[in-house]
């Protein structure tokens, strides 16, 4: 658990490798431009990789694999099920949060209630059931760590 939270942070390292017309579109990516979008997987395992340093060797797995999806229609290999390593899992379903409670450049963000109604349709699809399951119970303590930490506070 402590080297996923110290590595989840290190999962779009390769979004460096992006242009920023790309990444900092307004609106909607072309299909050539979304397909560029996705190499910062491969980029991020690329920076983050050849190290023998646990941490940075987590990075790496989850750099490459957190747009994995549950049903094998992920990026880049198109696992599937527990063939994704769990440490992306993981990091996936905290990722997809965070993009819909947050505003993007293409769009606002979405109350949180709409947000987990999206991520309920994908349990199974995108996202590992058991993990999904287990964030959800988590949610009252990720929400009273959030406030804390909006407030300058140390969560505790």
């Amino acid at each position: 658990m402590d080297l996923i939270r110290l590595a989840a942070p290190m999962h779009d390292v390769g979004k460096i490798g992006i242009a920023d017309s790309i990444l900092l579109k307004p609106g909607r990516l072309t299909r050539e431009e979304f397909d560029i979008i996705k190499t910062h997987t491969t980029i991020g395992a690329k920076i983050l990789g050849g190290s023998d340093v646990p941490l940075l060797r987590l990075a790496k797995e989850i750099a490459l694999s957190h747009h994995e999806r549950w049903d094998g229609s992920g990026y880049p290999q198109g696992l599937v099920t527990d063939s994704i390593p769990q440490s992306a899992r993981i990091v996936s379903v905290a990722d997809v949060y965070d993009a819909l409670v947050n505003d993007r450049v293409y769009r606002p963000a979405f109350p949180e209630e709409e947000a987990l109604t999206i991520m309920d349709e994908q349990r199974g699809r995108y996202f590992d059931p058991r993990v999904f399951d287990s964030f959800k119970d988590m949610l009252p303590e990720l929400r009273r760590i959030g406030e804390a930490v909006k407030e300058g506070g140390v969560p505790g």
